[in-house]
């Protein structure tokens, strides 16, 4: 699998660009024997293993197969042969280890009833996702799945090889806004000729943070996050319009709501107040990832028994990334879980999503191991 794992790190794709990652994906499925195979959408690949011992319940293990718009900097020799694209999000871990999963599950039908479905994923880190796309499309039917787990590696200073659970949120949701103030601009030295979309922008954006310090539980999670700002050319002329946007994240939807409800309002006070028009453009992202209970109890105890005790890591807390895993839960209606593989470094500790993000390919059969458990418990 380490052999896989490279190629599909020299040759990583962006979001729904996926042809060869998840061609190759196919032709190992196929070489495996796998019982079906699907491709809901040109660049995911779903496949069926039937149990031996007769009908019985259905789990779905999921990875993304995606990479990222950015210049990688590892310095490894596998290093991305495409300019500008990068798996620095360990995606392409997660297909390899999937792939490992199918290969050994192949060969250990005899063990369960009922199936597994496997779900490569395409294009988790460009928005709208891929998940919310496949569900629609029925991926969680036919044979119909009782559960679905996930799972991802995180870089870690100490631990590799260890499996991080948390029961409850696990990770954030994300909505992206854009913003455009339109008003009348002039000459700096006459500002109330003007209706000075500088000034109303900078309010808005002022009063938003005010938000989550205002408007939302002390003890709830949220973030807002300005990201971009533009307006104007000349330091002397007050421009006709600024841009501005960024990010929210929340664990909970009732505070996902206010954020939104609240930025609407603040826009609507400050055009009333400014004369200007503020144009919103408020994209819903992915909702947060909701792990239930009684699949991580069940997880947990098919890690101990596979790798240990000491393989089993509670965490304190969730993930302040997100992830579209959410959507097989929350619009699939379907219990999930979602696990986190600390899987240590390769050379400087650098985060996902960085362009020198490097991870030990030696906890890859943790991961293997992992899936093959959980599934088996699951079914068994």
């Amino acid at each position: 699998m380490v052999e896989i794992r490279r190629d599909i790190h020299r040759h990583p794709e962006i979001g729904r660009n996926e042809v060869r990652t998840s061609a190759l994906i196919r032709k190992k499925l196929e070489e495996y024997g796998v019982d079906a195979i699907e491709r809901p959408v040109p660049t995911a690949v779903v496949a069926l293993i039937h149990g031996a011992r007769g009908p019985g319940r259905c789990v779905a293990l999921r990875c993304d197969i995606d990479a990222l718009p950015v210049q990688e900097e590892t310095g490894l020799p596998y290093t991305s042969e495409n300019p500008g694209i990068m798996h620095a999000c360990g995606h392409d871990m997660h297909a390899s280890m999937m792939l490992g999963a199918a290969k050994i599950l192949c060969g250990m039908r005899e063990r369960f009833a009922g199936c597994v479905k496997l779900i490569f994923q395409h294009s988790e880190d460009t928005l709208p996702g891929g998940a919310k796309e496949l569900v629609e499309k029925g991926v969680l039917e036919n044979p119909h799945v009782d559960a679905i787990y996930g799972m991802h590696v995180l870089p870690d200073a100490h631990r590799a090889g260890q499996v991080g659970f948390h029961i409850g949120p696990i990770t954030t949701s994300v909505d992206l806004f854009d913003f455009t103030v339109s008003g009348r601009g002039g000459h700096g030295s006459q500002p109330q000729n003007t209706t000075d979309p500088v000034l109303a922008a900078a309010q808005m954006i002022v009063m938003m943070q005010q938000i989550v310090a205002r408007r939302v539980d002390p003890m709830e999670m949220a973030v807002f996050s300005l990201g971009s700002i533009h307006g104007g050319d000349a330091p002397n002329v007050i421009p006709a319009e600024v841009k501005f946007g960024g990010v929210t994240r929340a664990y909970s939807e009732s505070v996902r709501s206010v954020i939104k409800e609240q930025v609407q309002a603040i826009a609507k006070g400050i055009e009333a107040a400014s004369g200007n028009t503020v144009h919103i453009h408020y994209a819903d992202g992915y909702p947060s990832a909701f792990n239930d209970k009684e699949l991580m109890d069940l997880a947990a105890e098919a890690v101990r028994k596979e790798l240990g005790e000491d393989a089993v890591v509670p965490m304190p807390d969730p993930m302040p990334f997100s992830e579209d895993f959410s959507f097989y839960g929350k619009l699939g209606g379907i219990p999930s879980a979602y696990l986190m593989l600390y899987a240590g470094h390769e050379g400087e500790l650098a985060p996902l999503h960085n362009p020198k993000c490097a991870v030990r390919e030696d906890v890859m059969p943790a991961g293997i191991r992992t899936l093959v458990s959980i599934a088996l418990e699951f079914l068994k």
